[in-house]
């Protein structure tokens, strides 16, 4: 007896499916037969909004201000290297990688570090401004001059 109720219900069910699909479309056949027509494109509100919300954020400038030859470069102050607090730099870039050998980055005062050190100061400051194996360049801190990677590197041989 299950089974017929099972069908029964299957049958009445799909029948009210088909006639709320049939009112839907009746609805939508309505509305766009009978409503006003309005073309959206002639709605000056519209067309402002659309303008608005396409309009370019910024532009190129490809040409100098007038009366501008040329740029001169402002060159950099020159930095004191003794000025440089290489403790702090390693403390905020270095150390997420080194202190946990993350990625195979030698822990300083562990036998890697030895073994790199090794190799001599400039070749472990080459590699942390141009990066090595996982390490980017600069330990990912591009905005990090040279001397402050350099400070790193010093204060990381002294520990």
């Amino acid at each position: 007896m299950g089974n017929h109720e099972d069908k029964v219900f299957l049958k009445r069910f799909s029948i009210i499916i088909l006639i709320l699909v049939g009112i839907t479309f009746a609805i939508i056949f309505m509305a766009t037969r009978h409503g006003p027509e309005v073309d959206p494109a002639t709605n000056p509100s519209r067309m402002a909004l659309a303008d608005e919300r396409t309009a370019p954020v910024g532009a190129v400038r490809t040409e100098l201000p007038e009366g501008a030859d040329a740029v001169a470069a402002v060159p950099a102050a020159p930095v004191d290297p003794a000025s440089i607090d290489g403790t702090a730099i390693y403390d905020s870039v270095c150390a997420v990688c080194h202190n946990a050998g993350v990625a195979g980055a030698p822990i300083p005062g562990s036998d890697d570090w030895a073994t790199r050190a090794e190799q001599g100061h400039d070749t472990l400051v080459d590699h942390a401004i141009n990066g090595l194996n996982a390490m980017p360049p600069k330990g990912g801190r591009p905005d990090l001059s040279d001397a402050e990677v350099i400070a790193a590197v010093e204060h990381m041989l002294a520990l």
